[in-house]
C-alpha cells in the first residue's frame, strides 16, 4: 500500500493543513484520516473504497495539472489540481510514499461508486484537446492581465434616496483586457471562474483597489469629495490575514480617507466562513475602512447576519429587486432588512434599481441609497475625475 500526503496552503492563514490518504494496490482509497474533510471537503465514507483517480483533475480538467503517472509512486512532490467537496478544483502539494503500517478502512462499501459531484470524463478526444487549448490561451491572457495592470475598470454611481449625501459615491467594477486584441473589456462572467479556479482572485482583488486608488489620489476634487467607494472581495482576500495590512500601506502612501473606502463582502461568503468574514471586517475597522455586506437577502442566514456582521452597510441582493413586481413577498423581505438595517444602526443599499417604479417602491420602505442602471450604468472609471496632478501609477502602491 502506499500513502497519499496533500498538503494544502490556506491563503492568508500562514499554516499547511495535511491529510493523509491509504492507497490499496488497486488504486482505491482504503483508509483516510480527520483531517480530510478540512483539505478536501469530504467525509471518510465519500472517499473511502473509490479509485483515487476521481480525485485527481484530468488535463480536460485542468490542462496544467501533472498526468497521473508522472507522479504516481514517485516520492518527489509535486503540485497537483485535485477535486474539493465542494465542486470546484484546488492546487495542493502531492507526496506519494509507501504505508507505514496496514490500516483497515473504516467504511467498505459493497459497490463502490464515484462521488456524485465528479463529472464523467468526456469521449470526444478532439473536443477536449480544443477546450483545453482555450483554456490554456485564456488562462495566459488572464495572468498577463493582472501581471501588467492597466485593467479597464469601470464604476457605478450610487445615489442618496432617504439619506441626506455624505458625497460622491460609487462602486468600482472590475474589468480585463479583451483577449485577442479586442477591444471590448471582459466582465467577471468571462474570467472569475478560472481566476477562482486558479486561485488568483486574491492577486484580481489587489490590482483593482491599487489602480483605483492611483486613480483617486492623481484626481485631488474626487478624493475631497468621496463619501463611498465600494470594492468587491473574493473570498482568497478574506481569508488573507496579509491584506489589513496591504490596505494600510495603500492609505498611507496615497493619504487618502480610510473612511470613505468600503470592501463589500458576498453574503455566500459571509455565510459559509463567518469567522473570516468577521475578523477581515474587525480588522478593516481599526484602519478606519467601512464594510459591507453584499447580497442580503439571498438566504435565511444572511438575514441573521446582516444584523450580527460588524458591517456597516447592508446591500440587498438584486434579484429582490428584479422580482420585484412578480413577487409581492419581495416586499416583505426588504422590509425585513431595512428594519435590521435600522435596529442595528447600518446604512441600507438597495441594487438594481431599473425603474422608476422600484425607485418609488424602495423610497417608501425606507432605504437609505439606490444602486442600478436607473442611477447610472457602469461607466469607464477614467471618465471620474477632470483634473490631473502627477503620473501616480499602480506600481507605487505594495
Amino acid at each position: 500500500m502506499n500513502e497519499l500526503v496533500i498538503c494544502r496552503h490556506r491563503s492568508g492563514a500562514g499554516e499547511t493543513v495535511t491529510t493523509v490518504l491509504t492507497i490499496g494496490q488497486d488504486g482505491t482509497v482504503t483508509h483516510t484520516d480527520p483531517n480530510i474533510s478540512l483539505v478536501l471537503g469530504y467525509s471518510s465514507g465519500e472517499l473511502e473504497g473509490h479509485p483515487l483517480k476521481q480525485l485527481i483533475a484530468s488535463a480536460e480538467d485542468n490542462p496544467l495539472s501533472p498526468d497521473y503517472a508522472s507522479y504516481h509512486e514517485t516520492g518527489r512532490p509535486l503540485t497537483v489540481t485535485l477535486r474539493h467537496g465542494r465542486g470546484y478544483f484546488m492546487a495542493a502539494r502531492v507526496i506519494v510514499r509507501k504505508a507505514r503500517a496496514e490500516k483497515a478502512p473504516s467504511r467498505a462499501p459493497a459497490t463502490p461508486k464515484a462521488p456524485e459531484k465528479i463529472a464523467a470524463r468526456p469521449t470526444d478526444r478532439s473536443h477536449d484537446r480544443a477546450n483545453i487549448a482555450r483554456t490554456k490561451a485564456m488562462l495566459a491572457h488572464i495572468r498577463e492581465c493582472l501581471s501588467s495592470g492597466g485593467l479597464p475598470l469601470e464604476f457605478q454611481l450610487i445615489e442618496s434616496l432617504n439619506i441626506k449625501a455624505d458625497g460622491l459615491a460609487f462602486e468600482v467594477l472590475a474589468r480585463l483586457r479583451g483577449a485577442n486584441g479586442s477591444s471590448v473589456a471582459m466582465t467577471p462572467a468571462d474570467f472569475l471562474p478560472l481566476i477562482e479556479q486558479f486561485e488568483l482572485s486574491r492577486r484580481l482583488d489587489r490590482q483593482v483597489i491599487k489602480q483605483t486608488l492611483c486613480h483617486l489620489h492623481r484626481h485631488p476634487e474626487l478624493s475631497a469629495t468621496l463619501g463611498y467607494c465600494g470594492f468587491n472581495l473574493s473570498l482568497g482576500s478574506l481569508q488573507d490575514r496579509t491584506f489589513p495590512g496591504f490596505i494600510a500601506r495603500a492609505l498611507e502612501k496615497t493619504g487618502l480617507n480610510p473612511g470613505a473606502l468600503c470592501f463589500e463582502i458576498p453574503a455566500h461568503h459571509a455565510v459559509t466562513y463567518t469567522a473570516d468574514c468577521r475578523q477581515t471586517c474587525r480588522m478593516l475597522r481599526r484602519l478606519g475602512c467601512k464594510t459591507a455586506l453584499d447580497g442580503a437577502g439571498q438566504s435565511m442566514d444572511s438575514y441573521r447576519l446582516a444584523g450580527r456582521l460588524p458591517v456597516d452597510y447592508i446591500k440587498l441582493a438584486p434579484e429582490l429587486l428584479e422580482g420585484l413586481q412578480n413577487e409581492p413577498t419581495h416586499l416583505v423581505m426588504m422590509e425585513a432588512l431595512q428594519r435590521i438595517a435600522k435596529a442595528t444602526d447600518k446604512v441600507s443599499i438597495a441594487t438594481s434599481v431599473e425603474n422608476h417604479i422600484a425607485r418609488q417602491r424602495v423610497q417608501n420602505l425606507g432605504i437609505h441609497l439606490i444602486q442600478g442602471k436607473l442611477v447610472s450604468a457602469p461607466r469607464p472609471l477614467k471618465e471620474l475625475g477632470s483634473s490631473d496632478r502627477g503620473t501616480w501609477q499602480a506600481g507605487a502602491i505594495a
